[in-house]
């Protein structure tokens, strides 16, 4: 009977009752978990939220350059503040953020001024002006809260914030690196008027004139000098440096003038040419490369200007390099092609093709005032780069 109730008690000794503390610290962990929850969520959105505002943030600074370049291009052809705004805000409809929200750009975002130096090394300077060789685009209205704006992905503590950061982009006609190239082909005695097939002789040309002898009056290679005068001319009236070099090619090419920015050094070797102007056949493609040349010699070209190939033909290419070969290899430099066909017999198409190979523009001219008027189109243009 004893043993019984012994062994009945140490069965119940078996079962210990656990301390009221531990139920308490249960309960505490509890009550802390349920009051940290809100705050490790915040501090999650915080994190989501911080990533998308940096996207946000590129994504409307690329918006923004896009508009800046789009109006510094079309400010630098007209002239007209009103159409350069149009052309800023067409950008960026064109580019949404996020392919849904975009960046709004009022009269007082754009302002117009000049950008300069102090020396090669140093960051450009904007400086706002009635004219000017740059187009200054800042998201002000954006960021005084006028429209739409990007809101945060998660709500912090049940508030949501709007993203309007006050960014700048500045497009500036930056300092370019000319390759001048022009064709002088036996059929640049003609006049652009006349087919250019020989014999006969130019229609303009005296009696008993013969190639080697002085080029004809009325003819294109005339025509041609005349441009380059206003080239010349634009050039200097421009707000930026530019320096140019001159190629020439027939069936062979030459560089008459390396890189310079004394652009009187051109007479002299065309006034030669005029003087004694030979036969020869069409070679663009080594005249785009003898300029090419120019634009990469390490003693002369500036590694922070931008690199142009402006190319002038008044025929078809039938002899050596092909322009489009030479296009790609331009392209592949980073140098824009600019293409200019002189005359109905030259093949527009092919030099069409020729500039969108290497990122630049056509223009065509039939007449020597239209060429003039060519030469002028293609400096206004002529690269813009972002400065800020």
């Amino acid at each position: 009977m004893i043993d019984s109730k012994l062994y009945r008690f140490r069965s119940m000794a078996r079962f210990k009752v656990q301390p009221l503390g531990n139920r308490c610290r249960r309960g505490a962990m509890l009550v802390m978990i349920l009051i940290l929850l809100p705050v490790l969520l915040s501090i999650a959105a915080y994190a989501v939220n911080l990533a998308h505002i940096e996207s946000a943030h590129t994504e409307i600074r690329i918006a923004n350059d896009v508009a800046a370049k789009a109006a510094g291009r079309v400010y630098s052809l007209t002239g007209d503040r009103d159409l350069a705004l149009e052309a800023a805000q067409e950008a960026a409809d064109n580019n949404p953020i996020f392919n849904e929200f975009v960046l709004p750009i009022e009269d007082s975002d754009l302002t117009i001024g000049s950008s300069t130096r102090p020396a090669d090394a140093d960051a450009y300077q904007f400086t706002p002006s009635f004219q000017g060789n740059s187009v200054r685009i800042m998201t002000q209205s954006l960021a005084d809260g006028d429209g739409n704006a990007i809101g945060t992905l998660l709500p912090i503590f049940g508030f949501q914030s709007d993203i309007r950061p006050l960014l700048t982009s500045i497009s500036t006609q930056s300092d370019i690196d000319i390759a001048l190239v022009i064709d002088r082909s036996g059929s640049m005695a003609y006049a652009s008027n006349e087919i250019a097939e020989y014999p006969p002789a130019p229609a303009a040309a005296p009696a008993g004139w013969d190639f080697g002898a002085p080029v004809p009056p009325q003819s294109r290679w005339l025509d041609l000098v005349a441009a380059i005068d206003v080239f010349r001319n634009s050039l200097n009236d421009s707000p930026q440096e530019e320096l140019v070099s001159l190629s020439v090619y027939n069936d062979e090419s030459a560089t008459l003038v390396e890189l310079t920015d004394d652009y009187a050094q051109f007479s002299f070797p065309l006034d030669e040419i005029s003087n004694q102007f030979d036969f020869g056949g069409t070679n663009i493609g080594d005249g785009m490369l003898r300029g090419l040349n120019t634009l990469t010699n390490a003693d002369q070209a500036r590694t922070d200007a931008a690199k142009v190939i402006i190319v002038l033909t008044d025929g078809v290419h039938n002899f050596g390099t092909s322009p489009f070969d030479a296009a790609r290899i331009s392209a592949d430099r980073g140098v824009s092609v600019f293409t200019i066909t002189f005359s109905d017999e030259a093949k527009q198409g092919d030099m069409e093709t020729v500039a969108d190979i290497a990122g630049g523009s056509h223009i065509h001219a039939v007449t020597g005032d239209a060429l003039k008027q060519a030469f002028v189109d293609i400096v206004k243009q002529l690269p813009n780069v972002i400065t800020q």
